[in-house]
């Protein structure tokens, strides 16, 4: 059976159905993440564009098409809530945050961070055991 996570917004309007493991569960510090969400890092949850579907409130989705890169940022237009963004590579790309909030302030198994990636452009100094590319 494939494994299914949901996520919502802060009001409930908009939820989104990820279906199977991520893609990649680590930490980006590339430019793109960070000048699109405005963020020193992302702690990201990647999945597959065709993995990822509007089960609820598609019609409260707004997508925000970066003008500086390959990137989208997908948000409630009710509440704010940024959903999931995509990158060049069209997945989609749900923040650690996110999921830990609908989920009691946990993370299975699966999505747990196991890397850094881009830590070359780092903005920020991370002192953890994980394998920093």
């Amino acid at each position: 059976m494939t494994e299914q996570h949901q996520v919502h917004c802060d009001c409930g309007e908009v939820v989104i159905t990820l279906n199977g493991s991520p893609r990649v569960h680590a930490h980006c510090h590339c430019e793109d993440c960070r000048n699109l969400l405005q963020v020193p890092y992302h702690s990201v949850l990647a999945w597959d564009g065709d993995q990822v579907s509007v089960s609820k409130g598609s019609d409260a989705l707004t997508v925000f098409q970066s003008p500086t890169s390959n990137m989208t940022r997908a948000f409630c237009q009710h509440c704010g809530e940024v959903l999931y963004n995509t990158n060049a590579m069209g997945w989609k790309i749900v923040s650690q945050w996110l999921y830990r909030k609908n989920h009691n302030d946990t993370l299975p198994e699966s999505c747990q961070p196991n890397a850094h990636f881009f830590y070359d452009r780092r903005t920020v100094n991370i002192d953890d055991v994980l394998p920093k590319r």
